[in-house]
């Protein structure tokens, strides 16, 4: 059996799960917005770096298009009258006094004009040379690796009356883009980079990686990824926190003025959250310090609450126990226990006081006696105690007056049961000797009715012997009907041969005519023509006498043929009202056996239900002798009844 909690247990269960939880809730809200506030912190941080760095970076390149610029306002480099080595000294001076690595001046095609031995013979296949065309204005080219040295050229275009006339092209060593990229330190391995409009790395404070030519599309693949980066593309500035080769970091993107770049800061996340865990983990630590501290108070707490009930609960046990005598230790606290203990004193003291009375009171039933009265000593709700109990002395009152009134009807019922079951015992016998007579009847009727059921099986045999005669004399009158009918057709056929044959016997006298007339015509050589035509006609005409007579026999022949057919119709007609007859008469002859067969099981069950009818007045006549001998009991039981009533003290001295 499972051992029941303490008060003790509970209240620290129910305590501790409170402040547990309550500590679980606050320390995960705090670890989440410290969390939440320091991405916010960070990135916004991180972003403006960005934008500081790429306005450096900017600088800087403001810085070395300045001096192209003032170098580009020499006359001597745009005059033509100056030769190509005095240009070159020019060139050659400034060089002195700035770190280019090379400079030179190109005609409108991208052709070197003059300049150094570095400088390339032709820039017509350089990205800068296609702005510069297509701008009209200064431009930057992208770092590049040549001379075992990283470049970044800068060029613009040379004019002179407002026309352009050639480009003059410097190319810085790339340090000076690059001290402002190393200078961005940001945790201990962040990077910072420079990427171009399509996504390539162009700038890197590590030169290694420059080399590469890497596409941030391509190298960190993803959706999210993705909008990030054609939002750097796009110019705008910004800080996300996202996902690099499956590691979260800070990533912070600004445009670098006066360029197609973007320059990007990206650091490991972790690297910033060293002492943000280090103060997540203090908080816990914390957290639980407090949580012990809450337990011993509470346990404090639980002991002073537990020693002042346990007084009352182990009364209230030994209450639940009978235990009605033992003095109830009361508490001297001043709290709710002091008040519970001096509250169960007093109700031990009521409900010892009311188990007395109700003893007193159930003793004077117990004896018979019911006209004491309850003792008005209840009080509260156990005034229903004592309500209940004088409604139960009264109910005994009313029940026993009534039991009392009953018994002396049931005597005088008992006499008159005795006398009806006498009568019925006398009128179950006769009605015995009823159905017996009753059923002698019915056996005789129902022989009877095997002789009928006899009979009505021949005339049934009868009539399905006549109806199978009537069934073949119908089927040969069908066949003889129907080969009648085959006779009638034939003869039709032969009519339209007849007449056919007429008709050719028509056709062939017309042209033994029309022969005759040919050989007359003919003369002396159709004379042969003219006999072989003249029999023919005479063969026509015997012909046509023929078909006559045969026309004529034939005619009579159909005439009897179709008397003949409507006699056939007309017997087939008489055989059917036969058939139909006889299958009445089979019907009612079936129908007559069935009724037979049914007046025998009426007659089979109205023997078997007299049979039970008698074996009801058997019945009825055991009981009625059964019924004179329980009604003498009866009579017996009512007067021992009214003995026990009149030994009974009733209130009011009724007995």
């Amino acid at each position: 059996m499972k051992k029941k909690r303490t008060i003790k247990q509970i209240i620290e269960f129910y305590v501790m799960s409170v402040a547990i939880l309550l500590g679980a809730l606050l320390t995960i809200v705090m670890i989440i917005s410290s969390f939440l506030s320091t991405n916010k912190i960070l990135l916004e941080n991180l972003q403006l770096i960005a934008k500081t760095s790429s306005q450096n970076v900017g600088a800087n390149l403001h810085l070395l298009t300045d001096r192209m610029a003032n170098l580009a306002l020499e006359q001597d480099l745009t005059d033509e009258s100056v030769t190509t080595q005095q240009k070159q000294e020019v060139l050659d001076e400034r060089e002195t006094r700035i770190e280019f690595v090379w400079l030179g001046g190109y005609d409108l095609s991208g052709s070197k004009l003059y300049g150094d031995e570095e400088a390339p013979e032709s820039i017509a296949d350089k990205k800068y040379y296609s702005y510069l065309q297509q701008t009209g204005n200064i431009v930057i080219d992208e770092p590049y690796y040549e001379n075992d040295i990283w470049q970044l050229c800068v060029a613009l275009p040379m004019s002179k009356d407002g026309e352009v006339v050639s480009y003059l092209v410097g190319s810085y060593k790339y340090d000076m883009l690059n001290d402002v990229l190393s200078n961005i330190n940001i945790g201990v391995t962040g990077d910072s980079y420079i990427i171009n409009e399509e996504g390539t790395i162009i700038a890197d404070k590590d030169l290694e990686n420059m080399q590469k030519h890497e596409n941030v599309y391509e190298i960190y693949n993803s959706r999210k990824n993705k909008n990030m980066f054609d939002n750097m593309i796009n110019f705008q500035t910004g800080s996300e926190s996202t996902r690099l080769h499956g590691v979260n970091h800070y990533v912070a993107y600004a445009p670098v003025p006066g360029t197609n770049w973007t320059l990007v800061i990206d650091a490991p996340r972790r690297e910033f959250q060293a002492a943000l865990f280090f103060s997540v983990f203090v908080c816990i630590a914390i957290a639980i310090v407090l949580l012990l501290i809450a337990r011993f108070v509470i346990v404090k707490m639980a002991d002073s609450i537990s020693d002042s009930l346990s007084l009352a609960t182990g009364r209230l046990t030994s209450l639940s126990e009978g235990n009605l005598k033992d003095e109830v230790v009361l508490a001297r606290t001043n709290e709710e226990a002091q008040i519970l203990t001096d509250a169960l004193a007093k109700t031990i003291a009521s409900v010892d006081g009311y188990i007395n009375d109700i003893n007193v009171s159930l003793g004077y039933l117990s004896q018979g006696d019911y006209s004491q009265e309850v003792p008005d000593s209840f009080s509260g709700d156990f005034v229903a105690i004592r309500d209940a109990l004088i409604s139960i002395t009264e109910s005994l009152n009313e029940t026993m007056r009534r039991i009392n009134d009953s018994s002396l009807a049931v005597n005088e019922n008992s006499s008159e049961v005795s006398g009806y079951a006498k009568r019925l015992y006398d009128g179950s016998v006769e009605q015995e000797v009823a159905l017996e007579r009753l059923i002698d009847s019915i056996q005789r009727i129902t022989e009877q009715i095997e002789h009928i059921t006899e009979n009505a099986g021949l005339v049934k045999e009868c009539a399905g012997s006549a109806q199978n005669k009537v069934d073949q004399g119908q089927e040969q009158m069908d066949d003889m009907l129907g080969t009648m009918h085959d006779i009638y057709e034939n003869m039709q056929e032969i009519i339209k041969i007849s007449q056919l044959i007429e008709d050719i016997s028509s056709e062939t006298s017309l042209l033994a005519l029309n022969a005759s007339i040919e050989a007359a015509r003919a003369g002396e050589s159709g004379r042969g023509f003219a006999v072989v035509a003249q029999q023919i006609g005479v063969l026509a005409e015997q012909t046509a006498d023929a078909l006559k007579q045969t026309g004529n026999i034939i005619g009579l022949a159909n005439v009897s043929i179709e008397k003949g057919l409507k006699t056939a119709d007309a017997t087939a007609e008489s055989f059917r009202e036969i058939y139909q007859a006889t299958e009445r008469f089979t019907g009612i002859s079936h129908n007559m056996a069935m009724v037979v067969e049914q007046q025998k099981e009426a007659a089979s069950m109205v023997t078997e239900e007299a049979d039970k009818v008698l074996t009801i007045a058997n019945t009825n006549r055991q009981l009625a002798q059964e019924t004179d001998e329980t009604a003498s009991l009866s009579l017996s039981q009512a007067e021992e009844l009214g003995q026990v009533v009149a030994a009974v003290k009733l209130r009011g001295g009724t007995k």
